[in-house]
C-alpha cells in the first residue's frame, strides 16, 4: 500500500501542476479531442472516489483529536 500512497501523492502534485499551468477554458480550447473525451468519460467515477476519500477524512478530522494510550510511548512533563 505504500507504494500506491506514494504513486497517489504524486498524481495529486501533478494535477496541481497541471491546475495551475493551465486554466479550464485553455484546457477546453487547446487539448485534443480524445483527452477531452477520455476526461468526460473517466471523471465522474475518479470524482465519486475522490469525494468519498475526502468526506471520510473530513469526518475524521472534523471530531476531536484523541489522546494517545501508550504508557511506555506517553511522556510527561517531568521537574528540571
Amino acid at each position: 500500500m505504500d507504494e500506491a500512497a506514494g504513486e497517489f501523492l504524486d498524481l495529486v502534485h501533478r494535477f496541481e501542476e497541471i491546475r495551475d499551468a493551465v486554466t479550464p477554458e485553455r484546457a477546453h480550447a487547446e487539448f485534443d479531442e480524445t483527452t477531452l473525451q477520455l476526461f468526460w468519460k473517466k471523471w465522474p467515477s475518479l470524482s465519486a472516489w475522490a469525494g468519498s476519500l475526502w468526506r471520510m477524512l473530513s469526518e475524521e478530522l472534523a471530531g476531536p483529536a484523541s489522546p494517545y494510550r501508550d504508557a511506555e510511548l506517553d511522556e510527561a512533563g517531568g521537574s528540571g
